[in-house]
């Protein structure tokens, strides 16, 4: 069983335009092709809403799959806090050639969102204001034919990018004071460790029903394997210091893989790895293969004036699990 994860990078305008969307499809098809999965992960799909229409709809998304195998796949989507549907972008997407039990959206389902209150907003905030989430993370139960599902959750975590501050930035955009960038990328750590609190209480809840529990975690984690987000994530042995509970870590799949070969974005020459592919004991037992497709991944950063690149700036990564 193929597992496969791929951030498309604002795939889709908001509104639908075959023809000014064709490079993206020539440039992308062949990318979802390659990977020949059985599960696929999609990070920044857009939606869009027809004239007239109440909710918005993956009408690119259909566009890319019309003519291949995943057009006939179970198909989850993440919709919004509001229950609405689909957002304009930055939608999860997972489609699998299994059945789809069950799926939801998680927005501080498991975690209380965390209280915060900067010195630098102009003007002054009133009192502690609650850290909401930016995006969901899509969780779905899939039926692979084993005698226990496949728990899988579709992420995208917040970009440790500050964020913004009321009245912290000048008219041309830039920061006002350190003070306030500081406070302004306080804020994104708070909201991406967040996320990935939700995620790992999540998991819990699933190892506390079945601590044998097959469980995948696959997106764009907007994190390297050295940051406290995903140590948060894979809860080691070295971290908890209780053997009792090493049942319940998550394995990094990825982090098996030499530096060159796991990069999935690339910054100025620097390749770092932000996507990624955690698995339960269960899950990684099952572990064959790991691969990140970057064989001719472009520099984000020098390569972003070109406008004929249709494609992503991130590598899809696949992991193979053998039943």
């Amino acid at each position: 069983m193929k597992i496969a994860t791929f951030n498309m990078e604002s795939f889709g305008a908001d509104r639908h335009d075959p023809a000014a969307l064709l490079p993206r499809l020539e440039a992308l098809r062949p990318k979802i092709l390659e990977l020949e999965a059985d599960i696929l992960c999609l990070q920044e799909v857009n939606a869009q809403k027809p004239g007239g229409a109440a909710s918005r709809r993956f009408l690119a998304l259909d566009l890319l799959l019309e003519t291949t195998p995943y057009l006939g796949y179970h198909r989850a989507t993440s919709a919004r806090a509001s229950g609405k549907g689909p957002g304009d972008r930055h939608n999860l997407v997972i489609l699998s050639r299994y059945p789809i039990r069950h799926s939801e959206s998680l927005y501080q389902t498991h975690a209380r969102p965390p209280l915060w209150q900067p010195i630098s907003a102009d003007p002054p905030y009133e009192g502690p204001q609650s850290i909401e989430f930016d995006r969901p993370v899509l969780r779905t139960e899939i039926d692979i034919g084993t005698d226990r599902p496949l728990h899988l959750f579709a992420v995208h975590l917040r970009a440790p990018i500050a964020a913004m501050i009321p009245g912290g930035k000048q008219p041309d955009r830039s920061w006002k004071s350190i003070s306030a960038w500081a406070e302004g990328y306080q804020l994104a750590v708070l909201k991406q460790t967040a996320q990935a609190l939700e995620i790992r209480l999540a998991v819990e809840a699933l190892f506390d029903a079945d601590e044998q529990a097959q469980i995948v975690l696959a997106g764009d984690f907007n994190a390297t394997g050295e940051t406290g987000t995903l140590r948060l994530l894979r809860a080691d042995p070295e971290d908890t210091g209780s053997p009792a509970l090493e049942p319940r870590r998550l394995f990094q799949l990825d982090a098996a893989l030499p530096a060159e070969r796991r990069k999935t974005v690339i910054h100025k020459g620097w390749g770092q790895t932000l996507d990624h592919i955690f698995a339960s004991a269960a899950m990684t037992a099952r572990t064959v293969n790991v691969r990140v497709f970057n064989c001719d991944l472009p520099d984000e950063a020098l390569d972003s004036g070109n406008d004929d690149y249709a494609g992503s700036y991130h590598a899809a990564m696949l992991a193979e699990f053998a039943f």
